[in-house]
């Protein structure tokens, strides 16, 4: 895949939008962070978020369950081929996106890990669209219902590492059979259990 780069040269200081092309597919994908204090009413927030991205796609995830941008890139790499082999689970696009995110088939066990909750305070947010200018756009619409902008709650700290080896039952064998600094490690091993799924529907 091409690698993702800003989306413009002079971002908002903390705050960084990746935008980034799927080979072999019209699909442009950006992905950001937010500061979102309590969302409160999830299902309110959804409806505001596609109200502002439509006719485009979206997917909001817990960013503390997040492994950086590049868990949610492939994540949508992995959902638009399985869309178009015929093998995904989902009839809707993003919702194939968050089963890959969280390497799971079953959709409720997905929100369950991704999904957003009134307490949640950290969202990262994904907007898929064919066209780079309406996907940048789109994500700007959004943006401003969710939030302050702050990329930084999809790195990977050594909180955020310990909470996410836990969630997703990630051994030291794993870790270790991957190799190199533990934060990427985890990222590249929950990438590829996600791309994995096929192998088990």
């Amino acid at each position: 895949p091409r690698s993702p780069s800003p989306s413009n040269e002079s971002p908002r200081e903390g705050w960084m939008v990746y935008t980034a092309g799927i080979k072999g597919s019209d699909w442009v994908l950006c992905i950001g962070g937010f500061r979102a204090g309590a969302v409160g009413d999830v299902d309110r927030l959804l409806e505001r978020v596609e109200g502002a991205v439509s006719p485009h796609l979206f997917q909001l995830f817990d960013a503390d369950r997040v492994a950086g941008w590049e868990h949610l890139y492939f994540a949508a790499v992995n959902a638009v081929r399985a869309s178009e082999a015929g093998s995904a689970v989902s009839k809707s696009l993003p919702i194939e996106v968050l089963l890959y995110a969280s390497c799971q088939d079953q959709i409720k066990r997905a929100f369950d890990i991704l999904g957003l909750s009134a307490s949640t305070e950290r969202v990262a947010l994904l907007v898929m669209a064919e066209d780079t200018e309406d996907a940048e756009r789109a994500f700007e619409r959004a943006s401003r219902l969710i939030g302050t902008e702050d990329d930084t709650v999809l790195l990977v700290d050594d909180e955020k590492f310990k909470n996410l080896r836990r969630v997703y039952s990630v051994s030291d064998l794993e870790l270790e059979a991957v190799g190199g600094p533990k934060g990427a490690a985890l990222t590249r091993l929950l990438i590829e259990r996600g791309a994995l799924l096929p192998v088990r529907r």
